[in-house]
């Protein structure tokens, strides 16, 4: 996708594999997060497959910017769902649940505060009772 999209990350980007729900639910419920920058501002580049979902959650400190720049996305938010296209882009202000979904498969990007384990807090009380590191794996190589 990444390829098809003509995305190219650089060398020194951390890969995460995010399943919510077990990696055995990974292509129905989860994200590749590449992180190319984390200081006090952040970028990530967020690639879902087709199909895929992202769960229900916010975040108390963090404010993101998401811009689709490949794929169809819907991002879901407590008042309204907003489909985007690519170029557009959605903010979502820290306390303000938000989740995805992508039915061809997605690529976008989060613009955001400096970003940290500790301030996911997801609906799903199943999710949310999870150690961060249970529901995500580093990718060493990739």
């Amino acid at each position: 996708m990444l390829n098809e999209a003509r995305i190219v990350l650089g060398d020194d980007v951390e890969v995460e594999l995010s399943h919510h729900k077990g990696l055995a639910e990974f292509r129905t419920t989860g994200a590749l997060l590449f992180t190319v920058i984390d200081r006090e501002y952040c970028k990530k580049i967020v690639l879902m497959l087709p199909g895929q979902e992202h769960p229900g959650h916010l975040h108390r400190v963090k404010e993101e910017t998401f811009q689709l720049l490949w794929g169809d996305l819907e991002v879901r938010l407590p008042d309204r769902r907003v489909v985007l296209k690519p170029g557009e882009q959605v903010l979502v202000h820290p306390g303000v649940a938000h989740g995805f979904a992508t039915s061809g498969g997605a690529i976008f990007e989060e613009v955001s505060t400096r970003s940290t384990r500790s301030d996911s807090f997801y609906l799903d009380e199943a999710i949310r009772r999870l150690d961060p590191m249970e529901r995500k794996t580093i990718l060493e190589e990739w």
